[in-house]
């Protein structure tokens, strides 16, 4: 792509039209540089508002060789509607973005890709579900898609990096916004190690605004195959992004939890109105009608003693204080913190704030 062209292009992404709108006039324009050239005449026939046309011609008349060069120093590459390496699940929607500002790398085999998404203040229980799941996806050659906001999203982007798969990241800003901050070693892990890729449709410097999260969340939905909401409330953004599969003709799985977690409830709202129990990372493949390249195996657990066994007996992915394990198995209580400090270095359980503990495998 020559400068000429990439400018073109970041600018008809700068004006921030509607997408639909901005896929109307490459159809009948045929390049960038041709739309920028419109007529009023020309912008007005596929549906520009005025507002839209003066956006469309402020960003025509504005320089963007700093933000080439800055772009360039970061690492990042404009993929766009003309390019063959677009993506292919997103190019089927008919809002797609006329250009994708990416870290990092996308490949064709990022079309065999599922989103897993869900709330930031996971439970222990939905974390380690996130991460099982898209290890386990990982494992069988699945792209992880999701939003790199803490909690679920985190989880999903760490098991498929500790599997050594791909992972896709997708931004509610401009690709060089550093937001959000405490996911930027995982963004360099992602983009420096090959590891996938992290892109935005928004503008270089575009901030963080509570209205480009939905706005994000169908690109999140449109890059996989399916949907996976893994925990959240009754009212989440994880929702937001199963309602876009739903509309995007995506297949849409939730994850059982609690009768009794608030962080639950969304899941089986959405479990109620006919998506699919999600379980293991082979229910996701059945369903989508994916190959198990590597079935799940359980991993050989280590030897236990009695009170440890006793101990992991009691324990589940759902947090349990050492005051209530003291008083449930009788133990003293220095036996008890004695077996869990050893069966922490096993791997077997995992030791939360406030001295609670949760059963890892």
């Amino acid at each position: 792509m020559t400068p000429e062209e990439a400018s073109a292009w970041l600018a008809l992404a700068d004006a921030c039209l509607p997408p639909a709108k901005a896929i109307s006039l490459w159809q009948a324009m045929g390049s960038a540089n041709a739309i920028l050239a419109g007529s009023p005449r020309d912008l007005a026939s596929v549906g520009l508002t005025p507002a839209e046309q003066a956006r469309l011609n402020a960003a025509a008349r504005k320089d963007y060789s700093s933000e080439l060069k800055s772009l360039q120093d970061l690492g990042v590459s404009l993929v766009t509607l003309a390019d063959g390496d677009y993506p292919s699940n997103l190019r089927n929607l008919p809002d797609h973005p006329p250009v994708l500002f990416v870290r990092g790398k996308l490949e064709a085999q990022d079309a065999r890709a599922v989103a897993l998404v869900g709330t930031r203040n996971a439970s222990p229980y939905g974390r380690s579900v996130a991460q099982s799941l898209a290890r386990d996806l990982a494992r069988n050659q699945v792209t992880i898609v999701s939003g790199l906001a803490r909690g679920i999203d985190s989880c999903a982007h760490e098991g498929a990096l500790e599997a050594g798969g791909r992972t896709i990241g997708v931004m509610a800003c401009g690709i060089d916004v550093p937001y959000p901050r405490e996911s930027q070693p995982l963004v360099r892990r992602i983009v420096e190690g090959s590891a996938g890729a992290v892109l935005s449709e928004f503008p270089p410097g575009h901030p963080p605004m509570p209205r480009n999260f939905a706005q994000r969340n169908r690109l999140i939905s449109g890059l996989a195959l399916g949907v996976v909401v893994v925990e959240a409330p009754e009212k989440s953004g994880a929702l937001i992004t199963a309602n876009w599969a739903a509309e995007q003709d995506r297949q849409v799985f939730a994850v059982p939890g609690s009768i009794n977690s608030l962080y639950s409830r969304g899941c089986h709202a959405l479990i109620r109105d006919g998506a699919a129990v999600c379980t293991s990372a082979e229910d996701i493949l059945q369903e989508l009608d994916l190959p198990v390249v590597a079935p799940h195996e359980e991993p050989k657990k280590p030897s236990l003693t009695d009170e440890e066994g006793k101990l992991l007996s009691l324990l589940s992915l759902e947090q349990k204080n050492v005051e209530e394990l003291i008083q449930t198995t009788s133990l003293p209580s220095a036996q008890v913190a004695s077996a869990l400090m050893v069966m922490e270095l096993k791997g077997l359980v995992r030791r939360l704030p406030g001295n609670y503990f949760v059963r890892i495998r």
